[in-house]
This record gives C-alpha cells, structure tokens and sequence, in this order.
C-alpha cells in the first residue's frame, strides 16, 4: 500500500489466514473527532493459534491517494503489532479440568436451546418462531465468543478438529 506513490508498506501473512486493507473515515462531533486513515491488518490462522499483525495507521487528507497493489508471495515489513490468542487477557480456566466441565455445561446448554428451538417451529407462529432463532443465534455465539472460545485458547487440546485452522 502507498498513499500519494511515497514509501510503501508491504504487507504479508506468511501462513493461511486472511489480509485486509481497511479506509475509515469518521466524524463524530461529540467525541471532537475528525479522521481519516488506511490501515492494514492481517489475520494467521494456525491449527491451534491465531496471530493478528497490524502495521501502522496512515492518516489521510482530502485529496490523497491511496494505491493497494497485490504483490507475489514473499516477505514484507514487519507489523508494528503482534498478538496472540494464546496470550489474551481473556482466555479461561488454568485448570484444563475444570475448563472440560465448562465445555460440558455449555454442550448440554446449547442442546436443550437447540430442542426448544426444534419445538418453537411446530409449536409457534412463523413470526414468532423467527424471533426465537434471532435470540437464540445471538445466545449461541455469545456462548462460542466468551465462553468457548477463551477456553480453546487456553487448552488447545480441547479444541474440536473441527474447528482446528479457524479464528480463534
């Protein structure tokens, strides 16, 4: 990526996972913020690790141009930014016993959400059956994004082959 043909930035992510280039543009007169910038953010998804990198944000003025341009595989510059999931802040239970039980009571949650939603079909109104599966899609990933997946983080050896190589 180059803004106005200046020094380019070269991004890569060396292993399978996904490259994103993102323009935000925001106005928000309450908070006393005008921006706008480019960045780039690049997402590894190893069997049992996922590693965000993020190079430097750009700042932008009316006017500037911005050029991305899909270069061959290889090597780029190093981000400004590394994270782990295994080092999130997040990530549950230590105790990879009491992490298998938490797996179970949500296996078990999840089930008796999925019979119900089963019954709602036969049972309920199309409209409000509609409405169950909403609030029940949104239960079951708040389910995966704050109770699953820290604990797939923490114990890779708990983690589905299934849902080896995805986000974590």
């Amino acid at each position: 990526m180059a803004v106005n043909g200046g020094n380019p930035i070269v991004a890569s992510v060396p292993r399978p996972g996904y490259l994103n280039a993102h323009l935000n543009m925001s106005d928000r007169p309450k908070d006393n913020e005008r921006k706008i910038e480019v960045r780039l953010v690049g997402i590894e998804t190893g069997e049992t690790e996922t590693v965000h990198l993020k190079w430097p944000n750009v700042e932008l003025k009316v006017g500037d141009v911005v050029e991305l341009q899909i270069l061959p595989e290889g090597k780029g510059n190093e981000p400004s930014e590394t994270r782990k999931s295994s080092e999130s802040p997040y990530n549950l239970f230590s105790n990879a016993e009491l992490a298998k039980e938490l797996l179970q009571a949500v296996s078990e949650f999840e089930g008796r959400l999925s019979k119900l939603l089963e019954k709602s079909k036969e049972l309920e109104p199309a409209d409000e059956y509609k409405k169950f599966t909403r609030a029940w899609g949104s239960v079951v990933w708040e389910l995966g994004q704050n109770l699953l997946q820290p604990v797939y983080r923490r114990h890779k050896e708990l983690i589905p082959e299934a849902l080896k190589n995805e986000l974590l």
